[in-house]
């Protein structure tokens, strides 16, 4: 009778043997993390470019404010100061949050659809509330597209709304692949 080879000691409890992967966590020559879920990334693509288009809306409503809307004198009005810096601010904000939606970020995705959404219940609800004008009026004057502030504005609110709807469909549609 032959004797037995020599047998590997089998696997102990506790730490891996040198060499073998474990069965819980990641093999050793893998990446140590799982990757971070990201935006997806047509949804991501098509709402960073509608939301760059609202920002151009942005500021033509602003720069209209800055040469038409001025008064008699040369100096701006108060509604017209106003309008210049809101309408410059949201450029500014919307253009970080697309930055961040086009890297395909999920707190940027949803970042740019809190905005979109912000920014028409601000022209629907806060601006008649503020200025103590009515809700039809607001209306009315929006979508009139008489003059060049309410076209830039109507085409905001048409734009944000797209882009709210796309920014909330590339933060809920995730991917967990590579850096494609």
């Amino acid at each position: 009778m032959q004797p037995n080879p020599p047998q590997p000691n089998p696997p102990q409890p506790g730490f891996p043997q040198h060499g073998q992967p474990t069965a819980s966590g990641p093999a050793p020559w893998g990446d140590p993390k799982p990757p971070k879920p990201r935006a997806n990334a047509a949804a991501a693509m098509i709402a960073g470019v509608l939301a760059l288009l609202a920002a151009a809306m942005l500021v033509w409503f602003a720069l209209y404010n800055v040469i038409v809307a001025t008064e008699a004198d040369g100096r701006p009005s108060g509604i017209t100061v106003q309008n210049m810096a809101s309408g410059t601010i949201s450029a500014v904000v919307l253009v970080i949050a697309a930055a961040f939606t086009f890297a395909r970020r999920i707190p940027g995705v949803w970042t740019l659809f809190g905005l979109c959404v912000f920014y028409v219940v601000a022209v629907f609800v806060g601006t008649p509330l503020v200025w103590g004008t009515s809700f039809g009026a607001q209306v009315k004057w929006l979508f009139s597209f008489d003059d060049g502030d309410s076209t830039a504005m109507a085409l905001t609110i048409i734009l944000a709304v797209l882009t709210a709807i796309a920014a909330a469909t590339a933060g809920s549609v995730k991917s967990y692949g590579g850096k494609n």
